[in-house]
């Protein structure tokens, strides 16, 4: 059965700020509790179909919608509302986790470029996001992103 080659939500949940900021392959509503276990309060979902939005809705878990096409980068204004959600959200002793379906491109992504965003140098960046997650795979498309956003 294709239940069990899944890796568990815990083991799949990788640390970019400890405490704060997490990325993770789309979970299930049975893995929400496991989440909220290990620390996550809040969901940012980088999917471009709205599928799990109402899991959330019904486990009260505060979360943000910012469709992204898979192997594409966001846009500026996403990573804004990315950072403004997060801030807001660890200002209450939440960690958020970003996901989209695996877990690895747009989530890395997404990840980075909130890094960025938050002072990071490009290299730092990846270099992060490579160490809490050595399976990320970054597009052509997205590389480019982020060199932009971090100005080089």
């Amino acid at each position: 059965m294709e239940q069990q080659q899944i890796q568990p939500i815990k083991e799949n949940l990788w640390w970019v700020i400890p405490g704060k900021l997490a990325g993770v392959r789309k979970p299930t509503a049975e893995e929400l509790k496991e989440l909220q276990a290990a620390g996550i309060g809040a969901i940012v979902s980088v999917m471009d179909d709205p599928s799990n939005l109402d899991l959330y809705e019904q486990a009260s878990i505060p979360h943000l919608w910012l469709p992204t096409k898979g192997g594409s980068p966001p846009t500026r204004e996403q990573i804004q509302e990315l950072q403004n959600f997060v801030d807001q959200q660890n200002r209450q002793n939440k960690a958020v986790a970003v996901h989209c379906t695996s877990g690895k491109r747009r989530t890395g992504t997404m990840l980075a470029s909130y890094l960025i965003q938050a002072g990071s140098s490009y290299e730092d960046a990846i270099e992060t996001i490579e160490e809490a997650n050595p399976e990320v795979e970054l597009r052509e498309d997205q590389i480019i992103f982020l060199r932009e956003l971090a100005g080089g």
